[in-house]
């Protein structure tokens, strides 16, 4: 049995709750890939999903054994990359910044679709804040951008804008729990969770301001770095979350979707000069890659989130960062 496989198959439904999107996503048939999730089954003798026609859920046991299936590929990615290093010929490296705030499902789905266009190149993909990655880019530290928007950067090259959809995160046990879909306003009485502020500003006030205009006034807003974190948080009770990730159940957590699809991550890609190759045909399979997992190519002309300054004060809201108001 081809144990990478089967787990790269396992991680592609687990996030996708699908097994037509998990196959398009890992571009193969939808036959072959339920085959080898049974193998994967009776190899590890546990069964990792209840499915039937209208739904796939991730059993306890596969809850269990996703962050290690994530671990072992990306042992086996390292793995790949040394080897790869040990070549003699000389490898073309691209190094590409991503903007934190992004569910494992997008991202993963940004990595294998960098890898697979260039694979000739050592893809090295980390998270950098929009700012950091603007002077990357124009330092030419960094190939290629996904900015948080708004971006103002004159000097660089941008496509298309890509908004992905974000869903709320709460309590296993919250009322709204399981509800398709939920209304902000229903949030009320809860903290928010949200990326530091610094990492995109106006982003992070335009976000604050639509849960307001929407009924939803936090209780406080917590800066966090981590997804996983935030999640943990939203777990132990008194926050709600957003994410880009796929609506279902997660543990302990609940992703549903909002009503209206009111909020969403707006992002850019960005480079300096014209690429070449290998990086020149990276842009077009990001964007596809994140378009294929529910995100949307807006227009040039479509709204874009107000500058800090022109958003109105949050007489409701109080900021605190890593659980401390800032003094």
């Amino acid at each position: 049995m081809d144990l990478v496989r089967h787990l790269e198959y396992f991680i592609a439904i687990a996030h996708e709750r699908h097994f037509g999107l998990a196959a398009q996503r890992l571009g193969i048939r939808q036959p072959p890939l339920s085959q080898g999730l049974r193998r994967l089954e009776s190899e590890l003798g546990v069964r990792l999903f209840e499915r039937d026609s209208q739904s796939v859920t991730v059993t306890d046991a596969g809850q269990a054994l996703l962050p290690a299936a994530h671990r072992v590929l990306d042992e086996v990615e390292q793995l790949r990359l040394l080897a790869r290093r040990q070549d003699t010929s000389v490898r073309t490296r691209v190094v590409i910044r991503v903007t934190p705030g992004m569910g494992a499902g997008h991202y993963a789905a940004l990595v294998a679709a960098c890898h697979r266009a260039a694979p000739e190149a050592d893809v090295d993909v980390t998270e950098q804040a929009s700012p950091v990655q603007v002077a990357e880019l124009a330092d030419g530290t960094a190939d290629l951008g996904l900015l948080r928007e708004p971006v103002v950067a004159r000097t660089l090259h941008f496509g298309a804008r890509i908004d992905l959809p974000l869903n709320a995160v709460v309590p296993g046990d919250h009322p709204v729990a399981g509800s398709v879909p939920v209304r902000l306003r229903d949030l009320g009485g809860s903290g928010l969770l949200a990326p530091p502020r610094e990492h995109a500003p106006a982003a992070h006030d335009d976000l604050v301001a639509t849960c307001e205009r929407h009924g939803f006034l936090p209780e406080n807003v917590r800066e966090v770095t981590d997804e996983r974190a935030a999640w943990g948080l939203v777990a132990s009770g008194g926050y709600v979350g957003l994410t880009t990730e796929q609506p279902g159940r997660y543990g302990g957590v609940d992703v549903v979707p909002i009503e209206g699809d009111v909020l969403a991550m707006a992002v850019r890609l960005a480079w300096l000069d014209a690429l070449s190759p290998p990086a020149e045909a990276l842009p077009a399979a990001i964007a596809a890659a994140l378009t294929s997992h529910n995100g949307h190519v807006r227009s040039a002309d479509i709204h874009q989130p107000r500058a800090a300054s022109e958003l109105p004060a949050h007489r409701d809201a109080q900021h605190v960062v890593d659980g401390r108001k800032p003094r």
